[in-house]
């Protein structure tokens, strides 16, 4: 079996299992699923691997992110089991194969998440999960409604954005503004984030890296940064993911904002502008979904005045490898 064939088998997994694990929103389409699986979220080195039966038919699989700069005691993961041969072992055998990959590499914490109310929490908590961080996924929708309010959200927005401009760009970073975009990401840092996990530092060469998950999924990439006039430093940026294949989906990727430039409502400002933009570079677009933890305060605030509605809640969890690596005796 070739690798293409073996990211395939993974790929129907992931569709066949939507409906039970995630269904308020589409499954990823290949190209989507394959610039994950091949590059991981961050550009991290990653391992994919595939369990078969005897006759050789999928039975599971996982992806193993192991970051090389921050999180060097830790490693992320996503594991799936073919929906029709849950509940037989074969979990808890790919999830303590997974752990025994992770200790090759010095890990001790094995990090990944699950939906509530999905299969995979329970299962989490069953082999010796224990759960961090609740994430929120809110889903606005892109509608008449939505294009009425957006003038009034916009002024509120400018009549504290003063001395700001916006700059709109498609696909990868510029490189006049490369470093202001690293230190918008570096900015995320200070995010509610679990105790266990390091935030990034990004720099040109890592966010480079990252940028090839987008190229390899062939998805388009819509940013738009407020520069500040006097400096033309990079104080806000928000950007948006959306896949040619189903364009009636948009994913919102970061938003943030530089600490020195808060207070000013820029991050309804950019994403506000970010939705005007869309309604000419994307059409067809109806749904946006955007991720917050709870202790956000600020960032939820600013998608509750757009209008976005909580759909799903995600909790993450932290297995020790040492113990998850047992689960195969």
């Amino acid at each position: 079996m070739t690798d293409d064939k073996r990211l395939r088998c993974c790929h129907e997994m992931h569709i066949q299992a939507q409906p039970v694990d995630d269904p308020n929103v589409p499954p990823l389409l290949y190209g989507q699923f394959r610039g994950w699986w091949a590059h991981g979220f961050e550009g991290s080195p990653v391992q994919a691997w595939l369990a078969t039966d005897d006759g050789g038919d999928p039975v599971g699989a996982y992806l193993l992110e192991l970051p090389h700069r921050e999180n060097l005691a830790n490693a992320f993961g996503h594991l799936m089991v073919a929906p029709h041969l849950r509940r037989r072992g074969a979990g808890r055998a790919l999830l303590a194969h997974m752990a025994g990959a992770a200790a090759l590499a010095d890990r001790k914490l094995l990090m990944g998440f699950t939906r509530i109310g999905s299969p995979g929490t329970p299962f989490a908590k069953a082999t010796g999960g224990q759960a961090g961080l609740l994430d929120t996924r809110r889903i606005l929708d892109v509608d008449a409604s939505l294009r009425e309010r957006l003038p009034a959200l916009r002024a509120s927005a400018e009549s504290r954005a003063a001395g700001y401009s916006l700059r709109y760009w498609p696909g990868v970073s510029p490189e006049d503004l490369i470093d202001g975009i690293c230190a918008t990401y570096t900015a995320m840092g200070d995010a509610p984030h679990d105790d266990n996990f390091e935030p990034a530092s990004w720099d040109a060469g890592r966010m480079r890296a990252a940028e090839e998950r987008v190229i390899a999924q062939g998805t388009r990439m819509h940013s738009i940064a407020a520069i500040e006039d006097g400096s033309g430093e990079v104080a806000a940026l928000t950007q948006v993911n959306v896949d040619p294949g189903r364009p009636q989906w948009g994913w919102q990727e970061i938003t943030a904002v530089i600490s020195l430039h808060r207070g000013h409502r820029l991050g309804l400002l950019v994403k506000v502008a970010m939705l005007d933009l869309l309604a000419g570079h994307e059409p067809e677009l109806r749904h946006m979904a955007t991720y917050n933890a709870d202790q956000n305060k600020h960032m939820v605030a600013v998608n509750t005045q757009l209008g976005y509605h909580v759909t799903d809640y995600f909790q993450s969890w932290e297995h020790e490898i040492a113990s998850a690596r047992a689960l195969a005796s």
